[in-house]
């Protein structure tokens, strides 16, 4: 999904604009549509899942994030897996296999990383075990 447009050209949409204050969260919708798709940071896939914006690019990003480190966050660790295995599994039916492999090295990981407190490490295997369950 290489795509050096603004996510603003590539989905024809324009900046929130108004009279009053604007938000916190219309101001990152209007930084995040100034954005290149190479540009966006795990805080704004966080996020774009949350708020169900641009959900093709934002499960691809997540995707590539996971790949490089499947304990990535920006609140806690495991923080983009766990949002992720909340995407309804129609729209990430499409990279099932790289998310499944993405599970089964954060399995293998998990047994080795550490983690402050034990039980993360339990609720992290929940969430890919959860999550593995949902894609079969």
């Amino acid at each position: 999904m290489l795509d050096n447009r603004k996510l603003k050209d590539i989905y024809k949409c324009e900046s929130i604009k108004t009279e009053g204050e604007i938000y916190p969260l219309q101001k990152w919708y209007n930084g995040l549509i100034e954005k290149t798709i190479s540009e966006i940071e795990i805080a704004d896939v966080l996020r774009m899942i949350r708020q169900k914006q641009f959900m093709d690019i934002a499960i691809f990003k997540a995707v590539y994030y996971l790949e490089k480190n499947p304990f990535s966050g920006e609140l806690y660790e495991g923080e983009l897996l766990e949002k992720l295995s909340t995407v309804n599994k129609n729209e990430i039916i499409k990279y099932k296999n790289e998310i499944i492999t993405i599970l089964l090295d954060s399995l293998e990981k998990n047994k080795k990383y550490e983690w402050l407190e034990e039980e993360e490490r339990e609720e992290f295997k929940d969430i890919i075990g959860n999550f593995y369950m949902k894609l079969l």
